[in-house]
């Protein structure tokens, strides 16, 4: 297909909970749109870390260039900020060669940060309060700030799961150095992506289902070897490299350490996978400019953009 030639930037996001079929749609579109495609995954960044984020295999890309994934090689810590930088950049890139900028995944802050903007820290802000939290998350447990974030800020807290330390201490020391709530800091910055236009497509389907799914899908990681990739990568980094803290990889880490037997692993994987699908569509659907669609309805989707695609060229 010819690329769209458009008055001004566009960027298309595909968004969606775990496991309900985003990179599929992504490839897809990508294909129909002469797009490329940016991964908004905080996981896939992560090189080696391959089976447990669910990364998409070069050979399964069919020619698709996918961008942020296996970024990062030195275990340092990966985040919104970094991200809004990188997808920027990458976008600017796509669009010079005239191709559209297709952005999938499922970190809604990653997501929401590319229209909104984040909250830099300063090169003068002080770090005392983020030593002093993570003190107290030693001492009495991360629980205990996750707590006091639902209650200075309810609507942010409420898509962090309590096991997310980087991003609570984050929030609260956010909350402690300003004197507000993260979400309305959040809201008072600028994003380099002011001068796009987004159109997001959201995937859902009935909630029974993409459970199925989800279970599914995590059999299947084991059957591909999770466990011999954490062994692997326990062996090469430090285990406070951060992806050792994601969905699969810690579960695993504490089966290894003989922390539980590994039926209880195994459904607790699942578990945690689906509170995390829960907690992403809480998210969502605070967001109102995005337009759902179910995974497979790919006509549909497809026509639909086109129509949309060709008032942003009217535009």
């Amino acid at each position: 297909m010819k690329p769209f030639a458009f008055p001004h930037a566009v960027v298309v996001q595909v968004l969606g909970p775990t496991g309900v079929g985003k990179s599929r749609l992504a490839l897809h579109l990508a294909g129909a749109f002469s797009g490329e495609i940016i991964s908004a995954d905080s996981m896939q960044v992560y090189r080696g870390f391959d089976i447990g984020t669910d990364k998409l295999a070069e050979r399964d890309r069919k020619g698709i260039p996918h961008h942020l994934i296996d970024v990062v090689e030195d275990c340092s810590q990966f985040n919104a900020a970094r991200f809004l930088e990188a997808s920027f950049a990458r976008a600017e890139e796509i669009r010079a060669r005239g191709r559209l900028p297709l952005v999938c995944g499922g970190t809604a802050l990653y997501l929401s940060t590319m229209i909104r903007g984040i909250f830099p820290q300063s090169a003068g802000e002080p770090n005392v309060k983020r030593g002093i939290l993570k003190r107290l998350a030693a001492q009495q447990g991360m629980e205990l700030l996750w707590r006091r974030l639902q209650r200075v800020d309810p609507a942010y807290g409420s898509g962090i799961s309590p096991r997310d330390g980087v991003r609570i201490i984050r929030a609260m020391e956010i909350y402690y150095n300003h004197g507000l709530p993260p979400s309305r800091v959040f809201r008072l910055t600028r994003t380099p992506f002011a001068g796009y236009r987004f159109i997001r497509i959201g995937l859902m389907m009935d909630r029974d289902r993409l459970y199925e799914r989800i279970n599914d899908r995590v059999d299947q990681m084991l059957r591909r070897g999770l466990v011999d990739e954490v062994r692997r990568l326990r062996s090469r980094y430090s285990q406070d490299c951060p992806p050792f803290m994601a969905l699969g990889y810690r579960e695993i880490g504490e089966y290894l350490d003989g922390e539980r037997d590994w039926t209880e692993t195994v459904e607790l994987i699942k578990r945690h996978s689906r509170q995390f699908a829960k907690r992403q569509l809480s998210w969502f659907r605070r967001e109102k400019d995005i337009d759902w669609f179910s995974p497979h309805d790919e006509s549909g989707v497809t026509e639909w953009l086109r129509s949309r695609l060709r008032g942003e060229q009217l535009g």
